[in-house]
């Protein structure tokens, strides 16, 4: 005998509805899994060279022999403070042009921490310059003696530089800022720079940073890094409205 008229009707109903919820269970997930592959990749110009009068200068005086150096160095700070709260996703050294630029970022739930950490009646604002970002380098005035580079030792100096510019931009969880550093001299007897990060609503450098980024350390190998074609344009524009 065949199954009942509203047997099957009832089992076919189970079935689409069934197949219904899997199609918006799976595009949800995929919206969400997209969503964050998408906000993972810095906005086009956070991973270019923004153009400047001492980079221009540099790069006319030296062309395509312009040096350009980057570290591998830790990328998210590992704070039991501050986990996962800062990052650097690209950090370019240009000793001609006497520069440092890097692209910082943070996520939304670091701005809610942001909220908790300094008791503030709301979050943050996304998009908008919230820290104090500065890159402290550490040169070693007795380079004849390595013995005495330890933290606290008079005969290590220590100099803080603020950007001289900045840009910022937005993906769906994070905020970007590629920030230029001018006038970092690193020479032979740099022993490391590093980036510190303070909520501007409370610096004190006397204080330990919010986060701490380390960018440069003298024994770790220099990887060139190359100029792009739009970044050799940018800079060309840039040398010829100098002009």
């Amino acid at each position: 005998m065949g199954r009942p008229r509203r047997s099957y009707a009832l089992w076919l109903t189970g079935h689409a509805v069934r197949f219904v919820l899997w199609l918006l269970v799976t595009a949800v997930c995929a919206a969400m899994l997209w969503r964050v592959f998408l906000s993972n990749i810095p906005p086009a110009e956070m991973k270019r060279l923004s153009p400047n009068k001492a980079l221009a200068e540099a790069y006319e005086a030296h062309g395509e022999e312009l040096t350009l150096y980057t570290q591998k160095q830790a990328s998210v700070t590992k704070g039991e403070h501050n986990y996962g709260y800062f990052g650097v996703t690209r950090c370019v050294f240009v000793p001609e042009a006497e520069q440092i630029q890097l692209t910082f970022r943070y996520n939304n739930s670091t701005l809610k921490r942001v909220k908790e950490d300094f008791a503030l009646a709301e979050v943050p604002e996304r998009g908008v310059k919230i820290f104090d970002v500065t890159v402290v380098k550490v040169t070693d005035t007795t380079p004849d003696d390595a013995s005495d580079n330890v933290d606290g030792s008079p005969n290590l100096k220590k100099e803080r530089i603020s950007p001289s510019s900045h840009q910022i931009d937005t993906t769906g969880l994070y905020t970007y800022i590629l920030y230029t550093f001018d006038g970092v001299v690193m020479t032979d007897d740099t022993i490391t720079a590093y980036l510190d990060i303070y909520y501007e609503g409370g610096i004190d450098y006397n204080k330990d940073a919010y986060g701490t980024l380390r960018l440069y350390h003298v024994q770790d190998p220099k990887l060139p890094v190359e100029l792009s074609g739009k970044e050799r344009k940018a800079l060309k524009n840039t040398i010829f409205c100098e002009e």
